[in-house]
């Protein structure tokens, strides 16, 4: 479905707007949009490329056409999902410039977050979390890209916030480790509340306690 020249998707009755990644070919974006969906859903062994063929309206034949075969495609949804996530950070980075104090600063932290109102971009994360300890290469980008270079980003944050003067030094490291790990924590309960209503999201209560946490323990900031 297109508005406004904007490719919508609708997945699990929410809108998605097709990213800018660099696919360059709907077709095959929407193959790796339905497939991260299923394989998040029901775990990459228990999704067969019939499925997903019939999830993108595709016939088996014309799916292979886009990709040779399940774990080519497998490792097309990783890349996609590890693209989307640098695309996040960018994203943040340009609303972290804004910032004039540490306050507005954890305020932006926090809040971009919760605001993935795209549930597509957190089944992307999601499954890469979910499937770490049953394939390599997940386990590889689980551990170098969404904690590592998401501790990394977080912490040159922090750093930054010290070097300015906003704030006391503190053990920055373990902030933001705290941090990316919370965001994964709030990834799994956000995916976890879609797939069961009846599971409440704390998101917003797990974001807040920690924010305040940060404030209490990094001592007065500086005006």
């Amino acid at each position: 479905m297109a508005k406004d020249d904007v490719t919508i998707f609708e997945v699990l009755g929410r809108q998605y707007i097709l990213p800018y990644t660099s696919i360059g070919n709907q077709t095959k974006e929407h193959i790796l949009i339905e497939a991260t969906i299923l394989f998040a859903m029901n775990g990459y062994s228990a999704v067969s490329m019939r499925d997903i063929a019939v999830k993108v309206g595709l016939t088996p034949g014309a799916l292979y056409n886009h990709f040779a075969g399940k774990e080519e495609l497998w490792d097309a949804v990783l890349d996609h999902g590890i693209e989307l996530y640098f695309l996040y950070h960018r994203h943040l980075e340009e609303e972290l410039e804004k910032a004039k104090t540490f306050e507005e600063m954890l305020d932006i932290m926090f809040s971009e977050p919760k605001q993935m109102k795209n549930m597509f971009t957190c089944y992307a994360f999601g499954l890469i979390q979910t499937e770490q300890f049953r394939n390599k290469r997940a386990g590889e980008l689980f551990n170098d890209v969404l904690l590592k270079f998401g501790r990394d980003f977080t912490r040159q944050w922090l750093d930054r916030c010290v070097e300015r003067g906003m704030v006391e030094p503190f053990d920055t490291f373990t902030v933001a480790s705290m941090f990316v790990h919370t965001v994964m924590i709030g990834i799994s309960l956000r995916v976890q509340e879609s797939l069961d209503r009846t599971i409440p999201c704390k998101i917003d209560t797990l974001f807040e306690k920690l924010k305040q946490f940060i404030l209490s323990s990094v001592g007065k900031t500086k005006t």
